[in-house]
């Protein structure tokens, strides 16, 4: 049998790795779309905000009601939905376990979209088809960039995408998409 503190002590590491699977979505390097009906609450929230697009149907609403159990988000939750919506609508969330409609989180920038409850699956195949057709390395540098400048200066941010704007001017995938361009054709991007 466990002592009290081992059992402590395994808990929080198991707590802390949930944290860090919640994180997933930020860490992968392609796109993550998250694709909400229904109730999206607590955990299942948390993950969705770690998602790059985040797409609701009308009858999607999300929460963070972990106040109501005498507990706080604890896997990021609160931390991003700040990020996007500012202290005082985070608070009034968090604080009153207060639920969002689909419509109110498309209006504070929750989500990316909101659809109709039957075209949900339709506009995220359509969003993924979307993301195919653009050159996957400048997508992933994006990506690496807008989450690794999220928290910094102005001018750090500006260096380091002039950095990466840099080296993708020397990639096939550039060149590529340059001579699609002026060729007034579609793009074959390969990733290079």
């Amino acid at each position: 049998m466990l002592s009290r503190k081992a059992s402590s002590e395994s808990e929080a590491e198991t707590v802390a790795k949930l944290a860090w699977n919640i994180a997933a979505p930020a860490r992968c390097e392609t796109p993550v779309i998250a694709a909400n009906r229904g109730y999206c609450f607590g955990v299942g929230f948390e993950i969705s905000l770690a998602c790059d697009f985040r797409i609701g149907s009308e009858t999607a609403l999300y929460a963070l009601p972990e106040q109501k159990l005498g507990q706080v988000p604890g896997s990021g939750g609160s931390a991003r939905l700040q990020k996007m919506v500012g202290i005082t609508r985070t608070k009034d969330m968090v604080m009153r376990s207060r639920r969002l409609a689909a419509k109110q989180a498309l209006d504070w920038g929750v989500i990316t979209e909101c659809v109709a409850d039957g075209e949900l699956e339709k506009a995220t195949d359509a969003l993924v088809e979307e993301l195919i057709g653009i050159a996957p390395l400048a997508q992933r540098s994006a990506k690496k960039l807008l989450n690794d400048t999220e928290d910094a200066t102005l001018s750090l941010a500006i260096e380091l995408e002039g950095q990466c704007y840099s080296r993708l001017r020397g990639s096939d995938d550039f060149r590529e998409g340059v001579t699609a361009f002026h060729a007034k054709r579609k793009a074959e991007f390969k990733g290079r």
